[in-house]
C-alpha cells in the first residue's frame, strides 16, 4: 500500500488539511479546553459507533478496516481542512459577484454543495487508487462515500462545538459542547454529510468498477445529485430544530433507497457468479448460502475444531469471497486472479480435509 503513490498523495492531503484546521481552530481550542475536552469525549465513542455501523453496510462481508480508516481520514482531514479557505474563498467571489445579502443568506447552500462534496468525493477515489480491487462497483463507492462522509461530519460537528461555546458567552463550555453534540448528532447526523457523500460514491463506484460512458454519465447525476441533496440541507427554508426530521427525511430516503439498489445489484451479481463456480466445481452445492450470510460462516466456525481447522477455514472462505468478488469490477483488474484463486480454493479444501480427518489423509 504504501509503494503506491496514491497513499503518499493521501497522507500528505491529510496532514495538510490537519495544518489548515489546526491553524484556523487553535486559538479556540487552547481558549476553550472544558470544551473541548467534553466535545471530544463525545465525538469520539460516535465516530467509532459510526464507523462499525458503516462498515456492517456490506451484506456479505465487512470491508477492511485500514481502507476504512483511509476514507475517514480523508474526510476529516483533508476534505475539511482543505474545504475551510475553499469555502472562504468561493464564498468572497459570490459576496462580490452577487451582493453580500445574497450571500449572506444562499451563500452556504451554493458554496458548501460545490466545494465539499468534490473534496469528499476525492476520497472515494484516492481508495480506489491506493487498493484497486476496494472499489469494486457502487456498493463499495457507497460504503466509502459514507465513511469519508463520516469523517467530514465529526470534524465538523467539532467545529461546531467551538462555535457554539463562542455564540453561548465561552462562559459555560462543556453545556454549549453537550448542547451542539445533542443538536448536530442526535437531531442532524442521520441525514448529513454521511448520507450525501455516500449518494455519490456510488456513483463514483460505477465508473471506478467498470469504466463506460453509462458509468460515467451515472456518476455525474449521482455526483450533482449529493450537490443537491447538501443544496437542500442548508438551503434556509424550513427552518428550526422542530423542522430538521422534515428537512432531513428527503436526504435519508434518497440514500436508503440508492443502498438498497446497490445491494440488490450486488447480491444478484454475487449470487451469479457463486452458481457459475459452483457449476465449475470449484464451490461445493450449498457452500453459496453459506458464503451469503455472515451468521452462517460464524455457526460454521464453532462446528470446526480450534487452532488449525479453524483457520484453514476462514482461509478457505476468505479465498472463496475474494474469487466471487473478483468478477465484479476494479481498477487495474489482474486477468490471471480468478484461476490463482481457484487453485488456492483446491490447495485449502484439501488442507481443511486433512486437518479435520488426519486418518484420511
Amino acid at each position: 500500500m504504501t509503494t503506491r503513490p496514491a497513499f503518499w498523495l493521501w497522507a500528505v492531503a491529510c496532514l495538510t488539511g490537519a495544518l489548515i484546521a489546526s491553524d484556523a481552530l487553535g486559538e479556540q481550542v487552547r481558549a476553550f479546553p472544558a470544551g473541548v475536552l467534553a466535545g471530544s469525549a463525545l465525538l469520539a465513542p460516535a465516530l467509532v459507533a459510526g464507523v462499525w455501523l458503516l462498515l456492517r453496510l456490506h451484506p456479505v462481508r465487512s470491508r477492511p478496516l485500514g481502507y476504512a480508516l483511509i476514507a475517514v481520514g480523508w474526510g476529516g482531514l483533508a476534505a475539511f481542512g482543505l474545504a475551510l479557505p475553499v469555502n472562504a474563498a468561493f464564498q468572497a467571489v459570490l459576496g462580490k459577484t452577487a451582493g453580500p445579502e445574497f450571500s449572506a443568506t444562499w451563500g452556504a447552500a451554493i458554496v458548501a454543495p460545490v466545494d465539499e462534496e468534490i473534496l469528499k468525493l476525492l476520497g472515494v477515489v484516492v481508495v480506489a487508487l491506493i487498493a484497486p480491487h476496494a472499489v469494486r462497483g457502487p456498493l463499495d463507492g457507497y460504503g466509502y462515500g459514507a465513511l469519508v462522509g463520516l469523517g467530514f461530519q465529526m470534524s465538523e460537528n467539532f467545529l461546531y462545538v467551538l462555535n457554539t461555546i463562542v455564540l453561548t458567552g465561552a462562559t459555560q463550555d462543556a453545556n454549549a459542547a453537550f448542547f451542539s453534540f445533542g443538536s448536530r448528532m442526535i437531531g442532524g447526523a442521520w441525514w448529513s454529510h454521511w448520507a450525501m457523500t455516500a449518494v455519490g460514491g456510488a456513483g463514483l463506484g460505477c465508473v471506478l468498477g467498470r469504466p463506460s460512458r453509462t458509468n460515467a454519465a451515472l456518476a455525474s447525476v449521482a455526483v450533482v445529485l449529493s450537490m443537491a441533496l447538501h443544496s437542500w440541507w442548508d438551503a434556509p427554508v424550513l427552518p428550526g430544530v422542530a423542522l430538521l426530521p422534515f428537512k432531513g427525511a428527503p436526504i435519508l430516503i434518497v440514500a436508503v433507497l440508492i443502498y438498497r439498489g446497490v445491494r440488490h445489484r450486488y447480491l444478484v451479481r454475487f449470487r451469479r457468479a457463486a452458481q457459475a463456480e459452483t457449476f465449475r466445481g470449484v464451490l461445493v452445492p450449498g457452500e453459496s448460502h453459506v458464503l451469503t450470510y455472515r451468521k452462517w460462516r460464524r455457526k460454521e466456525r464453532w462446528d470446526v475444531p480450534a487452532g488449525e481447522p479453524r483457520r484453514l477455514l476462514a482461509r478457505l472462505r476468505a479465498a472463496e469471497l475474494d474469487l466471487l468478488d473478483d468478477g465484479l469490477g476494479g481498477l487495474e483488474r489482474d486477468p490471471g486472479a480468478a484461476d490463482r484463486l481457484r487453485a488456492d480454493i483446491r490447495d485449502l479444501r484439501h488442507l481443511l480435509k486433512a486437518a479435520q480427518h488426519p486418518q484420511l489423509a
